[in-house]
């Protein structure tokens, strides 16, 4: 499957990029991890009720548990885990993705947020 998403540039420009395989799934994962419920036409029922979240004070876990089996028949393996501690006042999820060809990928080693480049680890 491709997959489109934009890259930073050192100028701050950021471009397209069609990505596939491997980088291509990191990619879709980010992209619906990114995505609030709700926001797009095609898939209504995907995404993180953001809005909601900040007014209850009731952390994303279910929409979280959702998107993870969304993803599980295309990854071989895939947790998505809130860490204890830190501040409060913001949710912490860890994922830890290993890849079809026996990678791992963490994000406790890249960042997985939207400053990040969305193509995933790799250039």
């Amino acid at each position: 499957m491709r997959v489109w998403t934009r890259v930073h540039q050192p100028d701050g420009r950021r471009v397209w990029k069609a990505v596939t395989g491997d980088q291509g799934n990191i990619a879709w994962l980010q992209n619906a991890l990114l995505l609030q419920l709700g926001e797009s036409p095609f898939w209504a029922d995907w995404g993180i009720p953001v809005q909601q979240t900040l007014v209850s004070r009731v952390w994303p876990d279910y929409y979280l548990n959702l998107t993870q089996r969304r993803f599980r028949d295309i990854f071989p393996s895939l947790q998505i885990t809130r860490k204890d501690g830190g501040n409060g006042a913001d949710p912490v999820y860890d994922i830890s993705v290993i890849l079809n060809n026996g990678t791992l990928y963490s994000s406790a080693r890249q960042s997985f947020n939207q400053d990040y480049s969305q193509t995933g680890p790799w250039s």
